[in-house]
């Protein structure tokens, strides 16, 4: 396992559409990344614990930065299509990382390529973080804090790093349909002042369209989920209109 996770040829990316609202139209898809192991594929959640463990981060997120690369390469990506990447705390202080990212950033010049920075509670270098940020973003890349209101993310991490976009997590959007008036109010509250602030703002885990027109409602100027398909999947397949159609 542990040589698997610095091997690309082992890793398999699938691809989540990330949607452009109102309109709800592909803009770019996440890479989501898996290891294949004797045959086995191995999700996510078991292999993360291990990495992190190991303090494997920025060997993974290397090796995934190859895989993309490599089903750049050889097609899988349409021409222009966008992609995003995720990069943990470590990766992105980690000069090896950051020059792979700037190198791919460089050689794709017609592509968006957005940066996703995960786990920034662990980050404890947040000058260097900080100044490797500004250089993905000068060379264009954009860069999105992800998990935002997690437990990873929050307000004093949105105030201090330079980022274009802002993730809300799974477990916040769930709330804006679910939670309790007051819940509900502080949630429409943030993603107002984030919106407002000038951060394009994107919302994690759609899975319904009530969840769909309540996010367009609020502004959100992006959603990804299974709502729009599974990752691979032709999103177009999943949509019979759009709430603009309506």
């Amino acid at each position: 396992m542990f040589e698997a996770i610095r091997d690309s040829d082992l890793i398999e990316l699938s691809y989540q559409a990330v949607m452009r609202l109102p309109l709800v139209r592909k803009e770019y898809v996440e890479a989501l990344a898996r290891i294949r192991v004797n045959g086995e594929l191995i999700r996510p959640d078991a292999i993360f614990p291990i990495v992190q463990a190991r303090k494997l981060d920025a060997d993974f997120d290397l090796s995934v930065i190859r895989a993309v690369t490599r089903d750049l390469g050889n097609g899988q990506l349409p021409a222009g299509q966008g992609v995003s990447i995720n990069l943990s705390a470590p990766s992105i202080v980690n000069a090896h990382v950051v020059d792979a990212m700037l190198q791919l950033v460089s050689s794709e010049r017609d592509r968006k390529i957005v940066v996703e920075i995960t786990e920034t509670a662990l980050i404890t270098q947040m000058e260097t973080a900080s100044a490797n940020i500004n250089l993905l973003r000068k060379a264009g890349a954009l860069v999105a804090l992800d998990d935002f209101g997690s437990g990873y993310s929050s307000l004093r991490y949105l105030a201090t790093m330079p980022v274009d976009l802002v993730k809300f997590d799974i477990s916040m959007v769930r709330l804006l349909e679910h939670g309790e008036a007051r819940q509900k109010l502080i949630l429409e509250e943030i993603a107002g002042m984030v919106i407002t602030a000038g951060y394009e703002l994107v919302a994690e885990g759609i899975e319904t369209r009530e969840q769909l027109d309540k996010i367009i409602g609020l502004g959100f100027t992006h959603a990804q989920g299974f709502y729009f398909g599974w990752p691979g999947e032709e999103v177009e397949l999943r949509l019979s209109s759009s709430p603009s159609d309506t």
